[in-house]
């Protein structure tokens, strides 16, 4: 069985997260876990640049560039090296936030950058962060449940559909803030909704992740729910991965035990970590 593994993890150079890469790779040795991936935000939107287009770098707001690229997996790399006489096995990764036309430098990426592992995940829908507080009520105000699912569900399947990605991030994430907003009336959104994104990914090269990043909040649930889960799976969608999505050391790893022991339960092995 696979040993604990982190492949959703976000140091410093997104600009929602603290903790540096040696931080976090101190921490995993710590928590005992041996697989760490950091998949630092991608999100290239080019009518989100001023939110979202920038890394952290050296304590300043650099616009995210192929030499922050460089730079970022300079960096891995030498934890890589240094980490390995500690039995911590560290991967290079980033999670790339979907909006149409993203598709090129998805490809692009992968083509040019030593990328072990590449997450696709949602985060806006009409280019506002409906995974950011600050933004998300002038989404979910403006947005009947219904409508708020009918945005959703059609980008989650234009994400399913890009080539060159590994995992489908966090599934169900409109319901981390949209239940302050519509309350139980979210648990009615129909499942089936998902089975045309499953469609994309049965059988495929891409699947989707075990997201605990509900365990930073007090839940113990993760993204998707354990019914849709067993929706995907009866569907032929491969658990890729499993992260805890962590923005801060102090929060790292959580949950991820009760993913894999559920994970061994449904007698499931995620394809990362590449290394057994």
């Amino acid at each position: 069985m696979t040993e604990l593994a982190d492949f959703h993890v976000h140091p410093n150079y997104s600009i929602d997260a603290t903790g540096t890469i040696r931080q976090f790779c101190d921490r995993a040795l710590e928590v005992g876990l041996r697989h760490l991936c950091f998949t630092t935000h991608y999100d290239v939107n080019p009518r989100r640049t001023e939110q979202d287009g920038y890394w952290r770098y050296e304590g300043k707001r650099i616009l995210i560039s192929d030499r922050m690229l460089d730079i970022y997996f300079a960096e891995i790399n030498r934890s890589r090296v240094f980490y390995e006489q500690f039995g911590l096995h560290i991967y290079r990764g980033l999670e790339i936030d979907y909006f149409p036309g993203v598709e090129a430098d998805v490809e692009r990426l992968r083509a040019k950058f030593p990328i072990d592992f590449a997450i696709l995940s949602v985060h806006c829908l009409n280019d506002i962060a409906i995974s950011d507080k600050r933004e998300a009520p002038a989404y979910f105000l403006n947005k009947t449940v219904g409508e708020m699912a009918d945005d959703y569900f059609s980008l989650l399947r234009q994400a399913a559909a890009c080539p060159g990605y590994d995992s489908l991030g966090h599934l169900d994430y409109y319901v981390r803030y949209g239940r302050n907003y519509y309350g139980d009336e979210i648990d009615r959104i129909e499942i089936e909704r998902f089975d045309e994104v499953f469609a994309f990914l049965r059988g495929g090269a891409s699947g989707i992740e075990l997201n605990t990043s509900p365990y930073r909040y007090g839940s113990e649930n993760f993204h998707p729910g354990q019914d849709m889960l067993a929706r995907a799976i009866k569907a032929g969608v491969e658990v890729i991965s499993v992260g805890s999505d962590s923005h801060h050391p102090e929060k790292f790893g959580l949950g991820l035990k009760h993913a894999y022991d559920l994970l061994r339960q449904l007698d499931i092995e995620p394809k990362f970590p590449l290394v057994k």
